[in-house]
């Protein structure tokens, strides 16, 4: 445990009635011995309260060590960090983090969620006012776990309102013609609308597109890298669609190996680059106006519909299982789609074998097609029902 420049270790047992407390403090260690380790737990519990009166820890210093935690231990990207910091603005920074009870953490959320946003005069979504409230549970919990507080006054706040998840997504033959507007534009040298078609395309974050480099670009325009990213399973090499071949070819002519593809710059644009250029698009190409993100999920949705399993799915998005595709980016429509469509080749493969024991390799698992059965609606069941008795139909 460490508090402040003070660390404590223990309590060891070095004897049968000896306790062991081993402290460190600017730059001395010393050891005090108890004959119970009740008392010497005790005794560190005492030491670190008395300690930690000694130093009343503003919420701004908790935010500069939560920061610094975030990059030192946990490897977040400077400008997440940034991010962050940013989320937790809204919390007093000069108030003590222990000033802050229940009854005034509920105030000021209250008030967050009735405020303006200063930049764009608007009430913030409910998604976001609920991601700010749990940045600072996670804040507390932080500074719990490092003795600056002993409470988190925002484990019990109830977040208000229910956030919508997904993003909108363009139609099909909206997607069309934004597709057709894009390559039109990225077949003049306009990089964004490239990066654009790989969101699309790929399923890329934002983020992703943004740092890509010529030399991420490999077997002739065949394959794209993605090195680095949000998580660790944001790392993987993408086969790169034949249509959009030759677009990143010619990009690639034009930019040094290390050079951004995407952005006419030294340095990664920054987040709202892509997302006021998607909007151009949408403008251009006459649909709907949607974001980045929003393109990732028409990805999702678009795969599945053409029969992409789900992992192959959730793969491609850099995700580390299905259910974060299906939560956030995939329509609910085409995750039902996929089931039912998964379950109807399963049974149709065990119409044609006689027997379990007799049916070949790509035959109907019995308890495979049972959980998907029991994932299905009764209107999917029914249908299902329909085609089993009536085949020709």
């Amino acid at each position: 445990m460490r508090v402040g420049s003070l660390n404590i270790w223990g309590p060891y047992r070095d004897e049968p009635n000896k306790y062991r407390l081993k402290i460190s403090q600017n730059g001395e260690t010393r050891s005090i011995c108890f004959r119970t380790y009740e008392e010497a737990d005790l005794a560190k519990s005492r030491l670190r309260d008395d300690i930690a009166s000694q130093h009343v820890y503003s919420i701004g210093e908790a935010i500069s060590q939560f920061c610094a935690h975030l990059t030192e231990t946990r490897g977040i990207k400077a400008e997440s960090v940034a991010w962050t910091a940013a989320q937790l603005e809204w919390l007093p920074a000069d108030s003590a983090l222990s000033s802050i009870n229940q009854e005034r953490a509920e105030k000021l959320y209250r008030e967050l969620t009735t405020t303006p946003n200063p930049r764009t005069g608007k009430m913030l979504a409910t998604a976001t006012h609920h991601g700010r409230l749990g940045l600072a549970r996670r804040l507390y919990e932080f500074a719990i776990k490092h003795d600056m507080c002993r409470t988190n006054p925002f484990a019990a706040v109830t977040p208000i309102g229910r956030k919508r998840v997904g993003k909108p997504q363009l139609r099909i033959d909206e997607a069309r013609r934004f597709e057709t507007k894009a390559i039109e534009l990225a077949q003049a040298g306009d990089g964004a609308a490239l990066g654009a078609l790989l969101m699309l395309h790929l399923g890329l974050r934002q983020g992703e597109v943004a740092a890509r480099v010529a030399r991420d670009v490999d077997d002739e325009g065949r394959v794209l890298w993605v090195p680095s990213g949000k998580t660790k399973n944001a790392r993987r090499r993408l086969k790169v669609p034949e249509v959009l071949r030759p677009l990143l070819m010619k990009q690639i002519q034009s930019t040094p190996p290390g050079g951004l593809l995407f952005y006419k710059g030294e340095k990664v644009p920054p987040t709202n680059y892509f997302w006021s250029q998607v909007r151009r698009l949408c403008q251009l190409a006459d649909v709907p106006a949607v974001c980045p993100h929003s393109l990732r999920g028409l990805h999702a949705t678009l795969a599945l519909e053409g029969g992409a399993t789900s992992d192959a799915v959730a793969r491609a998005l850099g995700h580390g299982s299905f259910a974060m595709t299906a939560r956030h980016y995939a329509s609910e429509s085409s995750v039902d789609n996929a089931k039912a469509s998964k379950v109807s080749d399963l049974l149709g493969n065990s119409t044609h074998a006689p027997s379990h024991s007799e049916a070949s390799p790509s035959g109907a698992d019995p308890e495979q097609l049972l959980g998907m059965l029991k994932n299905l609606s009764a209107q999917q069941l029914a249908e299902l029902l329909s085609k089993v008795s009536n085949p020709s139909g």
